[in-house]
């Protein structure tokens, strides 16, 4: 038995007090816990597995990780015998596996646990407001996977666009920033007039980009980024040159479009902004991607502020669902750029994506304020106008519009880590994988690179 990583007590000791601590006391709790206040369970409390263990076995070792409590240890053959019948001869082989949450007293429900937790500490906790802006849903390509298909387009007006910057300016805290679009580079001129508006009342933000990568230039890239507090950009490329054009479908010329997007990719990475590609694969272009992969590891490779990172495609007859073709693909192009180790010990999440993040919201062409990007168009999820609002920090998510989380997902091993994945896709494919988060396949990876060595 050897345990690799330690669950943190404080949060674990939550997990094993069948009363919940008051919602005005958790706070307090655990800031001012100690190892020493941590009480082992007795040796008499009838106990049960973890629900969110992932097990690993490689010839006569087995290994355990919590997702929950990022706890991690490994068993001989009999200890994990021990372990998965819960008959233990070895005592110590019990203390290790419940001080980790590996096993936990048979009366607790760690999903109504974990909801009852994240819910209050979302409400307390301090997290950075954050807005995507939406300056268009008008795009130059025509990308056979894009779920704004059939929106109507559309531009975000001048008037509009202002109205946005002075909202963001009533913020008491620095704001976060995300063009978006269709092609946000269609519409430079509204992020130049938000940002002066923002830089001319003081306003601290950072901000970033999603575009296809093709209306680039260096002019942009040297002058405007900066004054565009521009830190980080995210292009999806699906293949290698041929691919990538035939799945993008770009209006006009496209002679010497690929070269010059990789071109402007080194000029990113050359001023320091954070680079990240998104390759969107299915069954159709998966092998194609690894070797875009490949390729930009082999061309960009002394930069370290290049992430390149593998996407499922979903709704289509052509998605990847195959779970073990899933996990053979992410983990070729998790050999490239790997994983951050640091999801294995990360603090049970409180938030999968911006959808469940208060204070983050997306503002769409017309002022309408969303919930998730994936609503632009159509605005299921709207709450309010910018025009009807005077302060960033009042806007709220009311609780009819938070997500409902799946069966499948609540007792999935990977949950701390993916909370159910994305919100649409798990409404339209609530029996299927579609929807998870690459948390569990960068786990995976993870998992199994450490059974390797």
């Amino acid at each position: 038995m050897i345990v690799m990583l330690k669950a943190q007590k404080a949060v674990l000791s939550l997990f094993q007090q069948k009363q919940r601590i008051a919602e005005e006391k958790i706070m307090d709790y655990l800031e001012s816990f100690s190892d020493e206040q941590y009480q082992p369970i007795t040796v008499d409390t009838p106990m049960k597995h973890s629900i969110y263990n992932v097990i690993k076995h490689k010839g006569r070792i087995s290994l355990i990780y919590n997702t929950l409590f990022n706890s991690m240890i490994t068993l001989s053959d009999s200890e994990f015998q021990q372990y998965d019948r819960l008959q233990f001869t070895d005592l110590t082989l019990v203390g290790a596996l419940a001080d980790n949450g590996l096993i936990l007293p048979r009366c607790i429900d760690e999903f109504e646990h974990y909801a009852y937790y994240q819910n209050v500490l979302n409400d307390r906790m301090d997290i950075p407001p954050h807005c995507t802006i939406v300056l268009t849903s008008k795009c130059n390509a025509r990308c056979i996977y894009c779920y704004e298909e059939g929106v109507l387009q559309s531009d975000m007006s001048m008037e509009t666009a202002e109205k946005t910057a002075e909202v963001l300016c009533t913020s008491k805290s620095p704001v976060g920033i995300t063009w978006f679009g269709g092609e946000p580079l269609l519409k430079t001129e509204l992020i130049q007039r938000i940002t002066e508006i923002l830089r001319e009342n003081h306003k601290e933000f950072d901000a970033g980009i999603i575009t296809n990568g093709s209306l680039l230039t260096e002019e942009m890239i040297v002058h405007q980024f900066p004054e565009w507090n521009i830190s980080w950009i995210q292009i999806s490329i699906d293949g290698m040159e041929p691919e990538y054009l035939r799945r993008k479908c770009y209006c006009g010329n496209t002679d010497g479009l690929f070269e010059t997007l990789m071109q402007n990719i080194g000029r990113l990475l050359s001023h320091n902004i954070s680079v990240s590609i998104r390759l969107n694969m299915d069954n159709n272009n998966a092998e194609n991607c690894i070797k875009a992969a490949q390729y930009l590891h082999e061309r960009f490779q002394e930069h370290e502020n290049l992430l390149v990172y593998p996407a499922f495609l979903t709704g289509s007859e052509h998605g990847l669902s195959d779970e073990c073709r899933r996990i053979s693909c992410s983990g070729d192009i998790y050999r490239l750029y790997p994983p951050d180790q640091t999801i294995l010990r990360e603090i049970p999440k409180l938030n999968s994506c911006y959808y469940h993040q208060k204070g983050a919201f997306v503002i769409d062409t017309d002022g309408s304020i969303l919930c998730c990007e994936r609503d632009v168009g159509r605005r299921k999820t709207r709450i309010a106008s910018i025009q009807d609002v005077n302060s960033m920090d009042q806007l709220k998510k009311p609780v009819s519009l938070h997500p409902r989380i799946r069966e499948r997902c609540r007792v999935c091993a990977y949950y701390p880590k993916c909370l159910g994945g994305c919100v649409p896709e798990a409404a339209a494919s609530p029996n299927t994988n579609a929807a998870c988060f690459m948390e569990k396949y960068k786990v995976e990876h993870l998992l199994n690179r450490m059974l390797d060595f």
